[in-house]
Order: C-alpha cells, then sequence, then structure tokens
C-alpha cells in the first residue's frame, strides 16, 4: 500500500445484509471495499486487482472459504486475510490460521473487534 493510500478490502460473503454492513462500516473508517457474493468472484476481482486486505466468510456455497484461502494467498501473498464466520469450531479455525489467515473473527463481530483487527493488519503495512 502506497503512502496516502487508502487500504483496499475486498468483503467476500453471500449473505448480502451481512456483505453490505461489512463495506458500510469498512467505508466509514476509510477503506476502499469491493463486495464479492461468492469464492470464484473474490478470485476473478483478486486476480485483476491488488487487495490489502480480504474479509472472507468461511461458509459459502460453491467456494468456501478455507478453498479461498490458500488460493487467495497463492495468488497475492501480501494479501491479509480475515476469516469471518457465526460457527467457528476449533478445527477449522486451526485450519485456518494453517492455511494462512491473518484472523478469524466469530460473525457478527463487534465493530470494535472488527476495526482493531484491521487498524493492526493495515497499521503494519499489511501483509509482511
Amino acid at each position: 500500500m502506497a503512502s496516502g493510500q487508502r487500504p483496499r478490502v475486498l468483503v467476500v460473503d453471500d449473505d448480502l445484509a451481512i456483505r453490505t454492513t461489512f463495506a458500510d462500516i469498512l467505508s466509514g473508517e476509510g477503506y476502499d471495499v469491493t463486495a464479492a457474493p461468492d469464492g470464484s468472484e473474490a478470485m476473478r476481482l483478486a486476480a485483476g486487482q491488488p487487495f490489502d486486505v480480504v474479509l472472507l466468510d468461511l461458509f459459502m456455497p460453491g467456494m468456501d472459504g478455507l478453498t479461498v484461502l490458500p488460493l487467495l494467498r497463492a495468488l497475492a501473498p501480501a494479501t491479509s486475510v480475515v476469516i469471518v464466520s457465526a460457527f467457528v469450531e476449533p478445527d477449522r479455525a486451526a485450519e485456518a490460521f494453517r492455511l494462512g489467515a491473518a484472523a478469524v473473527l466469530v460473525k457478527p463481530p463487534n465493530v470494535d473487534e472488527l476495526l482493531a483487527c484491521f487498524r493492526g493488519l493495515t497499521a503494519r503495512g499489511v501483509a509482511e
């Protein structure tokens, strides 16, 4: 991320209301947000433009978050991926971290928790 540039975020969630809520919260905090309804669209978007952080739903039809995560990490290793899910089982959270997730948040996350996570990721130059 270049100095003075707004951090670019991709929000991926199959639930329109949740996707819109995340996008609105992050946009309101100054992030440049793009949204995708599924893993396939997320991969198409990530292949065409760089993102600093991807907020990725764990459970989606088609390509779920654990399928998309390693593909995103291979395509854009400098992009941080934050997994969100209403149901985070310890073994799935461990798998997400093993695959390269920067954080796993329970949905719906507390807004302060979500923003603290994003500030931490973008303040240190995103992913090293």
